[in-house]
Protein backbone atom coordinates (compact mmCIF):
# COMPACT_ATOMS: atom_id res chain seq x y z
CA UNK A 1 0.00 0.00 0.00
CA UNK A 2 2.95 2.07 0.70
CA UNK A 3 4.42 1.45 -2.47
CA UNK A 4 0.93 2.79 -4.37
CA UNK A 5 0.87 5.87 -2.43
CA UNK A 6 4.17 6.84 -2.96
CA UNK A 7 3.75 6.23 -6.75
CA UNK A 8 0.49 8.43 -7.15
CA UNK A 9 2.64 11.10 -5.15
CA UNK A 10 5.48 11.01 -7.46
CA UNK A 11 2.71 10.60 -10.49
CA UNK A 12 1.22 14.46 -9.33
CA UNK A 13 4.54 16.28 -8.76
CA UNK A 14 5.30 15.23 -12.49
CA UNK A 15 4.38 17.96 -15.51
CA UNK A 16 1.15 18.01 -17.30
CA UNK A 17 3.35 16.52 -20.16
CA UNK A 18 4.97 14.00 -18.44
CA UNK A 19 1.52 13.34 -17.05
CA UNK A 20 -0.07 12.47 -20.61
CA UNK A 21 3.04 10.74 -21.58
CA UNK A 22 2.54 8.48 -18.53
CA UNK A 23 -1.37 7.78 -19.20
CA UNK A 24 -0.71 7.11 -22.83
CA UNK A 25 2.22 4.17 -22.02
CA UNK A 26 0.34 3.34 -19.20
CA UNK A 27 -3.03 2.89 -21.83
CA UNK A 28 -0.88 1.06 -24.21
CA UNK A 29 0.82 -1.71 -22.12
CA UNK A 30 -2.79 -2.61 -20.10
CA UNK A 31 -4.11 -4.67 -23.26
CA UNK A 32 -0.88 -6.84 -23.32
CA UNK A 33 -0.36 -6.97 -19.65
CA UNK A 34 -4.01 -7.73 -18.64
CA UNK A 35 -4.51 -11.46 -19.71
CA UNK A 36 -1.20 -12.37 -17.84
CA UNK A 37 -2.45 -10.44 -14.60
CA UNK A 38 -5.63 -12.50 -15.32
CA UNK A 39 -4.14 -15.80 -15.60
CA UNK A 40 -2.52 -15.16 -12.02
CA UNK A 41 -6.40 -15.40 -10.41
CA UNK A 42 -7.62 -17.63 -12.85
CA UNK A 43 -6.01 -21.12 -14.02
CA UNK A 44 -6.07 -21.54 -17.74
CA UNK A 45 -8.55 -23.57 -18.58
CA UNK A 46 -8.23 -23.05 -22.79
CA UNK A 47 -4.94 -22.19 -24.37
CA UNK A 48 -5.19 -20.57 -27.84
CA UNK A 49 -1.67 -21.10 -30.08
CA UNK A 50 -1.55 -19.22 -33.52
CA UNK A 51 0.39 -19.56 -36.64
CA UNK A 52 -0.25 -18.05 -40.12
CA UNK A 53 0.27 -19.38 -43.25
CA UNK A 54 -0.27 -18.02 -46.88
CA UNK A 55 -1.58 -20.68 -49.42
CA UNK A 56 -1.19 -19.96 -53.06
CA UNK A 57 -2.35 -22.24 -55.76
CA UNK A 58 -1.43 -20.27 -59.52
CA UNK A 59 0.44 -21.14 -62.49
CA UNK A 60 3.56 -19.93 -63.62
CA UNK A 61 6.02 -19.98 -66.80
CA UNK A 62 9.66 -21.17 -67.34
CA UNK A 63 11.17 -20.95 -70.47
CA UNK A 64 8.14 -23.02 -72.64
CA UNK A 65 6.91 -24.95 -69.52
CA UNK A 66 3.98 -23.96 -67.91
CA UNK A 67 4.04 -25.48 -64.56
CA UNK A 68 1.21 -25.48 -62.15
CA UNK A 69 1.38 -25.25 -58.15
CA UNK A 70 0.29 -25.51 -54.61
CA UNK A 71 2.27 -23.73 -51.99
CA UNK A 72 1.87 -23.12 -48.15
CA UNK A 73 4.27 -21.03 -46.51
CA UNK A 74 4.95 -19.64 -43.32
CA UNK A 75 3.94 -15.62 -43.55
CA UNK A 76 5.97 -14.09 -40.85
CA UNK A 77 9.04 -15.47 -41.83
CA UNK A 78 7.88 -16.19 -45.88
CA UNK A 79 10.00 -19.64 -45.04
CA UNK A 80 8.21 -21.86 -47.75
CA UNK A 81 6.42 -25.23 -45.92
CA UNK A 82 5.14 -27.93 -48.69
CA UNK A 83 5.31 -27.22 -52.36
CA UNK A 84 3.49 -29.02 -55.02
CA UNK A 85 4.01 -28.73 -58.68
CA UNK A 86 2.57 -30.70 -61.75
CA UNK A 87 3.06 -29.79 -65.61
CA UNK A 88 0.29 -28.77 -67.54
CA UNK A 89 -1.45 -31.97 -69.07
CA UNK A 90 -1.25 -32.71 -73.12
CA UNK A 91 -4.25 -31.21 -74.63
CA UNK A 92 -6.55 -28.77 -74.27
CA UNK A 93 -6.96 -28.53 -70.22
CA UNK A 94 -9.12 -26.15 -67.70
CA UNK A 95 -6.27 -25.39 -65.32
CA UNK A 96 -7.44 -24.41 -61.80
CA UNK A 97 -8.22 -21.14 -60.88
CA UNK A 98 -5.24 -18.83 -59.45
CA UNK A 99 -5.79 -17.58 -56.04
CA UNK A 100 -4.04 -17.20 -52.74
CA UNK A 101 -4.98 -16.55 -49.45
CA UNK A 102 -3.91 -15.77 -45.81
CA UNK A 103 -4.83 -18.57 -42.86
CA UNK A 104 -4.92 -18.14 -39.50
CA UNK A 105 -4.39 -21.25 -37.77
CA UNK A 106 -5.63 -21.45 -34.39
CA UNK A 107 -4.88 -24.21 -31.98
CA UNK A 108 -6.93 -24.64 -29.02
CA UNK A 109 -6.61 -26.92 -26.39
CA UNK A 110 -8.33 -27.64 -23.32
CA UNK A 111 -6.44 -28.27 -20.05
CA UNK A 112 -8.76 -28.92 -17.84
CA UNK A 113 -10.33 -32.29 -16.48
CA UNK A 114 -13.87 -31.27 -17.52
CA UNK A 115 -15.50 -31.04 -21.14
CA UNK A 116 -16.16 -27.58 -21.84
CA UNK A 117 -19.52 -26.48 -23.74
CA UNK A 118 -20.58 -24.02 -25.95
CA UNK A 119 -17.09 -22.27 -26.43
CA UNK A 120 -17.41 -18.67 -28.00
CA UNK A 121 -13.78 -17.16 -29.33
CA UNK A 122 -13.18 -13.57 -30.57
CA UNK A 123 -10.33 -12.76 -33.12
CA UNK A 124 -9.21 -9.55 -34.35
CA UNK A 125 -6.50 -9.39 -37.41
CA UNK A 126 -5.89 -7.58 -40.05
CA UNK A 127 -5.96 -10.54 -42.40
CA UNK A 128 -9.92 -11.01 -41.73
CA UNK A 129 -12.47 -9.94 -43.52
CA UNK A 130 -16.05 -10.65 -44.77
CA UNK A 131 -14.75 -13.35 -46.53
CA UNK A 132 -13.09 -14.99 -44.60
CA UNK A 133 -13.89 -18.89 -44.11
CA UNK A 134 -13.90 -21.03 -41.20
CA UNK A 135 -12.38 -24.45 -42.13
CA UNK A 136 -12.01 -27.47 -39.05
CA UNK A 137 -11.87 -30.94 -39.19
CA UNK A 138 -14.90 -33.12 -40.51
CA UNK A 139 -17.77 -33.62 -38.07
CA UNK A 140 -16.97 -30.52 -36.22
CA UNK A 141 -20.39 -28.30 -35.93
CA UNK A 142 -18.24 -25.22 -35.20
CA UNK A 143 -19.53 -21.79 -37.16
CA UNK A 144 -17.86 -18.75 -37.61
CA UNK A 145 -18.80 -14.72 -38.76
CA UNK A 146 -17.66 -11.26 -38.69
CA UNK A 147 -19.38 -9.15 -35.99
CA UNK A 148 -19.25 -5.49 -35.17
CA UNK A 149 -19.60 -4.75 -31.22
CA UNK A 150 -22.63 -1.89 -30.73
CA UNK A 151 -19.55 0.25 -28.99
CA UNK A 152 -16.69 -0.31 -30.52
CA UNK A 153 -16.28 0.11 -34.36
CA UNK A 154 -13.56 -2.87 -34.22
CA UNK A 155 -14.46 -5.54 -36.01
CA UNK A 156 -14.14 -9.29 -34.97
CA UNK A 157 -14.62 -12.83 -36.16
CA UNK A 158 -16.86 -14.93 -33.65
CA UNK A 159 -16.14 -18.36 -33.59
CA UNK A 160 -18.76 -20.90 -31.81
CA UNK A 161 -18.07 -24.56 -30.99
CA UNK A 162 -20.40 -26.80 -29.66
CA UNK A 163 -18.28 -29.05 -27.28
CA UNK A 164 -14.18 -29.52 -26.66
CA UNK A 165 -13.49 -32.42 -24.71
CA UNK A 166 -11.55 -33.06 -21.40
CA UNK A 167 -7.96 -32.77 -22.45
CA UNK A 168 -8.35 -33.01 -26.25
CA UNK A 169 -7.37 -29.98 -29.06
CA UNK A 170 -8.96 -28.58 -32.13
CA UNK A 171 -7.37 -26.90 -35.01
CA UNK A 172 -8.76 -24.34 -36.79
CA UNK A 173 -8.25 -22.13 -39.81
CA UNK A 174 -9.62 -18.74 -40.47
CA UNK A 175 -9.05 -18.86 -44.43
CA UNK A 176 -9.31 -15.07 -46.33
CA UNK A 177 -8.90 -14.44 -50.10
CA UNK A 178 -5.41 -12.35 -50.71
CA UNK A 179 -7.09 -9.32 -52.46
CA UNK A 180 -5.39 -6.24 -54.04
CA UNK A 181 -6.23 -4.40 -50.30
CA UNK A 182 -4.83 -7.30 -48.39
CA UNK A 183 -1.63 -8.22 -50.70
CA UNK A 184 -0.65 -3.98 -50.22
CA UNK A 185 -0.88 -4.32 -46.84
CA UNK A 186 1.16 -6.83 -46.19
CA UNK A 187 4.24 -7.27 -49.82
CA UNK A 188 4.10 -3.32 -50.31
CA UNK A 189 3.42 -1.65 -46.84
CA UNK A 190 5.36 -4.42 -45.47
CA UNK A 191 2.92 -3.92 -42.46
CA UNK A 192 2.84 -6.80 -39.84
CA UNK A 193 -0.32 -9.30 -39.88
CA UNK A 194 -1.29 -9.01 -36.24
CA UNK A 195 -3.92 -11.04 -33.98
CA UNK A 196 -5.67 -10.98 -30.97
CA UNK A 197 -7.92 -12.97 -29.30
CA UNK A 198 -9.84 -10.57 -27.02
CA UNK A 199 -11.90 -12.84 -25.09
CA UNK A 200 -13.02 -16.52 -24.75
CA UNK A 201 -16.28 -17.64 -23.14
CA UNK A 202 -18.18 -20.81 -22.22
CA UNK A 203 -20.87 -22.32 -20.09
CA UNK A 204 -18.06 -23.79 -17.53
CA UNK A 205 -16.58 -20.03 -17.55
CA UNK A 206 -17.32 -16.41 -17.48
CA UNK A 207 -15.44 -14.49 -20.85
CA UNK A 208 -12.21 -13.58 -20.17
CA UNK A 209 -9.05 -12.23 -22.10
CA UNK A 210 -6.95 -15.42 -23.07
CA UNK A 211 -2.99 -15.56 -23.60
CA UNK A 212 -1.96 -16.11 -27.12
CA UNK A 213 1.15 -18.20 -28.04
CA UNK A 214 2.95 -18.31 -31.02
CA UNK A 215 2.82 -21.36 -31.99
CA UNK A 216 5.32 -23.32 -34.79
CA UNK A 217 3.78 -23.64 -38.00
CA UNK A 218 5.20 -26.47 -38.40
CA UNK A 219 3.57 -28.15 -34.96
CA UNK A 220 0.56 -26.71 -36.28
CA UNK A 221 0.40 -28.47 -39.07
CA UNK A 222 1.04 -32.12 -37.99
CA UNK A 223 -1.15 -31.52 -35.10
CA UNK A 224 -3.60 -31.02 -37.45
CA UNK A 225 -2.50 -34.05 -39.38
CA UNK A 226 -2.53 -36.32 -36.21
CA UNK A 227 -6.13 -34.64 -35.70
CA UNK A 228 -7.84 -35.14 -39.48
CA UNK A 229 -5.36 -38.82 -40.01
CA UNK A 230 -4.67 -40.24 -36.92
CA UNK A 231 -0.66 -39.40 -38.53
CA UNK A 232 2.19 -37.16 -37.93
CA UNK A 233 1.77 -35.84 -41.26
CA UNK A 234 0.53 -33.01 -43.51
CA UNK A 235 -2.62 -34.23 -45.77
CA UNK A 236 -2.20 -34.35 -49.06
CA UNK A 237 -2.66 -31.40 -51.78
CA UNK A 238 -3.57 -32.32 -55.71
CA UNK A 239 -4.30 -29.84 -58.32
CA UNK A 240 -7.18 -31.35 -60.63
CA UNK A 241 -7.54 -30.23 -64.09
CA UNK A 242 -10.91 -30.45 -66.07
CA UNK A 243 -9.96 -31.62 -69.43
CA UNK A 244 -11.79 -30.35 -72.29
CA UNK A 245 -13.95 -32.08 -75.39
CA UNK A 246 -12.21 -32.08 -79.22
CA UNK A 247 -15.72 -29.39 -79.85
CA UNK A 248 -15.20 -27.46 -77.04
CA UNK A 249 -13.05 -24.79 -77.14
CA UNK A 250 -10.52 -22.95 -74.50
CA UNK A 251 -11.55 -20.14 -71.68
CA UNK A 252 -10.83 -16.87 -72.60
CA UNK A 253 -8.16 -15.63 -69.87
CA UNK A 254 -9.14 -13.19 -66.82
CA UNK A 255 -9.63 -9.58 -67.78
CA UNK A 256 -6.78 -9.33 -65.15
CA UNK A 257 -4.07 -11.63 -64.92
CA UNK A 258 -3.13 -13.23 -61.64
CA UNK A 259 -0.18 -11.42 -60.07
CA UNK A 260 2.61 -14.08 -58.39
CA UNK A 261 3.29 -13.23 -54.37
CA UNK A 262 6.73 -12.34 -54.17
CA UNK A 263 8.92 -15.74 -54.21
CA UNK A 264 9.15 -17.32 -51.23
CA UNK A 265 12.62 -18.87 -49.24
CA UNK A 266 13.96 -21.56 -48.46
CA UNK A 267 14.87 -22.15 -45.15
CA UNK A 268 16.37 -25.32 -43.02
CA UNK A 269 13.42 -27.27 -42.02
CA UNK A 270 14.10 -26.78 -37.86
CA UNK A 271 14.04 -22.72 -38.71
CA UNK A 272 10.79 -22.95 -41.28
CA UNK A 273 7.75 -22.68 -38.56
CA UNK A 274 9.66 -20.25 -36.49
CA UNK A 275 8.24 -16.59 -36.19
Amino acid sequence: MNILQKLWQWFWQQSWLNKIIILGLFAVLVPFVLPTVVAWFRPTIIKVGVAFYTDERASASEGNVQRYFFERRNLVTNCSLRTIEEPLPTGLATPPPSQSWVVIKLLLENTSDQNIANLHLGVRSPALSPATQLLTAPRTDTTGRMETPARDTRRFYLVSIPAIAAGSSLVLSLKTPIDETLRKFIYVDHRPVTIQVPFVSADQFREYPPIVSRTNAVKILNREGLLRTATEKAADETLLFARLDVDESAPLKQAAPYQLLPKSKSCPEGEAGLW
